[in-house]
Parts: structure tokens; sequence; C-alpha cells
């Protein structure tokens, strides 16, 4: 068994928690066109799956602690002959996984004709990221030329608990910002949402700016437009990679999102606001392992901290299999989304190109369009000008901001807090202050307003299954997150 990491743990107890859907499955299309071996491109398949045994785990809670534990079968290679090719990704990609029993990555061969495959590999965001399809491809290429690919060992283990220094640093900064202005629309998304995308190609728009990297330029050109949108202190959840010398060419999940901030004003200069975001990355960069609520404590979990993210990356030099030619989908959706927005980009020798993730539920997929467009506006007027004001950056005339109804179902009715039998309220007190490292604690207060994160539920749980005898849903953390209000949950389970 292998501790899993502080990402791990954060996704795990949020798809527990949150009921996610596809929200964290990835699915990635591989088409191969011309005279492909088929028991080759299979026994690649299984030749990549022994290299990366994450790939054959699942997850399992154990005293509190999240554990990598081996699947119930090995991750399953399969060949199909299919001609409606859509339909089989929409299919994959809907198939569940299941947490505990694994296993949490499968492939599908599919021959659509006998000169063109699909070769369809989907897999649990547990154990697979963003740059992992860079990794797949290239041993895949590797392992079908006939090159060696010697299994990588386990690279998991105990986390750490965080420095003074990234409490200290994630402290100064935190604010919880529910809602985000988008085309005078105000939205607070509190559940994954089936979703949509609108794509759109930036390549001849992205400017140059010396010093600042593309990645940080995008960034600023997002924070620049909900600036010019309205929005006052507005994070943009960032994914970064959190791989190391000891794990960059290991599959699996080596990346965080983390809430970057950024100090604006109408008159500073789009530079000084990407030289601004440089610095903020440099200096996140010294924390970037250490997840946001695990270092400021009090932050129920939630499926995103910030109700607009960003994934950035640059592609990797194509692959090569022999004898066949290679497309790759590197942006593909898996009909779900946890933001209001989500921009996706890949920046290739072919480009940068962008897809807008977002939920039809949540916001219009008129306002969307419009969105890109602005932002296409934003990243011209920069071209053109770097040292443009931001309150100069173009921006039609965006209609005034409606309020919505928060999305989130109100909880419903438990037991009265006076019913609840006082020594089951004391025991439960005694294990919060265990856990929390508390002298007292009032049955009436707020786990999260104590510290508590994502691990606090873990632990308290394993405390109560332990010593009780009651599995108490994750769920009751959230409804009422009180000593009284657990020990009623508890209370409701007992025969």
């Amino acid at each position: 068994m292998v501790l899993a990491s502080q990402a791990q743990h954060g996704m795990w107890i949020t798809e527990v928690l949150h009921g996610t859907g596809t929200a964290y499955h990835m699915p990635f299309a591989m088409w191969f066109d011309g005279p492909l071996e088929r028991e080759a491109m299979l026994a690649a398949c299984r030749a990549v799956l022994a290299r990366h045994p994450v790939l054959g785990h699942a997850f399992e809670e154990r005293d509190g602690a999240l554990h990598l534990v081996p699947a119930r079968e090995l991750p399953p290679v399969a060949f199909v002959v299919e001609p409606d090719p859509e339909a089989l990704i929409a299919r994959e990609i809907a198939r569940p996984f299941e947490l505990s029993a694994g296993p949490l990555a499968r492939f599908t061969l599919a021959e659509v004709s006998p000169s063109r495959h699909l070769l369809l590999f989907v897999a649990h965001h547990l154990v697979f990221d963003g740059m992992s399809k860079d990794l797949l491809v290239r041993d895949l290429a590797a392992a079908y030329s006939g090159a060696p690919t010697p299994p990588l060992p386990m690279p998991y283990g105990a986390a750490e608990k965080p420095s003074p220094e990234a409490q200290a640093y994630w402290r100064a900064r935190w604010r919880e910002v529910p809602q985000v202005v988008i085309n005078g629309l105000t939205r607070s998304p509190r559940l994954a949402e089936r979703g949509e995308t609108v794509l759109l190609a930036l390549t001849d728009d992205m400017p140059d700016l010396s010093g600042v990297t593309r990645f940080e330029v995008f960034l600023a050109a997002v924070h620049a437009l909900l600036h010019r949108y309205g929005n006052a202190g507005t994070p943009v959840a960032v994914a970064m990679s959190t791989r190391t010398a000891q794990t960059r060419d290991a599959i699996g999940l080596f990346a965080t999102e983390l809430p970057v901030f950024a100090s604006l004003s109408a008159e500073d200069s789009f530079r000084e606001l990407a030289l601004g975001i440089r610095s903020e990355l440099r200096e996140l960069n010294a924390f970037r392992e250490v997840p946001v609520a695990r270092a400021v404590g009090g932050i129920k979990p939630r499926v995103a901290l910030a109700p607009v993210s960003i994934s950035f990356r640059r592609r990797a030099p194509e692959q090569v299999f022999p004898g066949l030619k290679l497309s790759v989908e590197w942006k593909m959706s898996n009909h779900m989304v946890r933001n209001a927005l989500h921009l996706q980009a890949v920046d290739g020798d072919d480009g940068l190109h962008l897809t807008l993730h977002y939920s039809p539920d949540v916001i219009p997929r008129g306002d969307v369009e419009l969105a890109g467009e602005h932002l296409r506006a934003v990243l011209r007027a920069v071209a053109a000008d770097p040292d443009v004001r931001l309150a100069d950056l173009p921006l039609p005339a965006v209609p005034q901001v409606v309020p919505q109804i928060p999305l989130e179902a109100p909880a419903a009715a438990g037991p009265a807090h006076d019913e609840v039998d006082a020594e089951l309220v004391e025991q439960v007190r005694l294990i919060w202050m265990e856990v929390l490292r508390m002298d007292h604690i009032a049955p009436d207060e707020d786990l999260y307003d104590l510290g508590g994160h994502s691990l606090t539920i873990t632990q308290i749980s394993a405390r109560i299954r332990k010593r009780l005898g009651v599995e108490v849903p994750f769920d009751v953390f959230l409804d009422d997150p009180t000593i009284t209000g657990v020990a009623a949950a508890i209370g409701g389970l007992r025969p």
C-alpha cells in the first residue's frame, strides 16, 4: 500500500462528497491512418500499463488515510470493430469508474476501416493528468516500435504537513470569491454540471512580450478581461505541474489547481499586469505542491476553487509510429464542467488552440462565444501596444449585471439538535478534539471555522467507524459540519 498524494486525496474526497459524474474522466483519442499492426498496438498498450503501475491501482481509505491499492482486475485492453467511433467515444467517456475497486484506466482499439484505427484511452484524473498525455503517446510509440519500456516505481508516498511558509503564503492571499461576472451575467456554480464546448483558434492573436512567457501573457489577458467585465479581485484557478526530476517521466496525477490572484488597477498597463503575474507565479511556485485547503484550513471541499479556471500546456514534439500517420485529439471534452468557465489551451507547432468549457445550465452559449471574442480582442490590442492601459482595452458594452439564484439545493432537514443523545455528542466531541488537537470545542462550532479540511473529515470518520461502529456519510460534513450535526446523523444511522 502506498499513501496517496495531497492532490489525490483532495480530488478523491471531492468526488465522494459531490458525485462529480464524468468531470474527472480524461478521454484521449489517437487516430491512426495506414497499415496498423493490431497485435503490436495491443501489446504496446499493455507495455504502457506495465511501465506505469499507478494505472492499475485503486483508492481505499484506511484509518483516516487514503491509500493506493492494486485494482481488483487489470486495466482492460480491448479491440473492437466500430464503424461509428463517435458513439464509442461517448459510451467510453460515460462509463463510470469505481474508485475503491478500479481499474481506473482502459484502452480500446477500434477498427473504423481496414486503413483507419482509433485508439481511445480513458482514465480517471486521480491517475492521469495533462502532461501524462504526452508521456502516453511517447511510450506507446516506443513500445510499438519495439523499444524497451522498463517499469517505473510507484511515485507516491507520505504527504508532508504544509510548512509554516506555505501556510503564511496562502493565508495572506486566500479569499473566497464564489461568483464571477461574464459579459454582464453573474454566475456562481456549486456543482459539476453537464458541459459543452466552444473552440477558438488564437494562433494569429497571441502577442509576444519580452521577459514574459506565452502562458503568463494568456493568464494576464484572462485577468484583464475579467477586470473589464467588472470583477474585483476574482482569482483564476490554474492547473500547475508538481512534477520533479524523479517524476517527470511518470504517468499519474502530478498537477494541482491553485488560485492566482492579481492586483489590478484601471490605470495599470497590460505589461505591468503581466510582469506582476509573472512575479506572483514565481513566488507561488515554491508552494505549488501544497493544496490551498490544507494550508489555509476552513475551506469546505468543493468542485472548484474558483469560478474561472485555466489549463495551458505546451505540446510535446510529435511521436513516430512506423508506417502510420498519427492525429491526436489533445483537447477532448468529458461532457462535464466544474467551473462557470474553463479555458483549456494547447500551444503547439500548429499554433495556440483554445477550448472554452461551460455548462449551458449556468451560462448561455452566446455569452461564452462573446467572451471568447472579447479575449481575442484583448490579445490583439496587447499585440498592437503591450503598454495599453487596462481601462483602454476594447470591450463592447455589456448588459447590466443580473444576479443569479444559487444552484445549490437546500439541505434536507435532519433530526433536531435538542433531540440528540448527550452521551453521543460527547463521544463525537472527544474525537473532534483529538483530530483537531484542541482542548475544547463547542457542540455547535463549524468544523471549517475550526480549520478543518478534507483530511480532517476522513480522520474523524475513521475514528467514528472504529469506536462507534457507524459509517458516517461524508456529505454530513457538508450539510451540518458541527459536533451535534454529526452526532445526529450517527443517531439516525444506528438501529
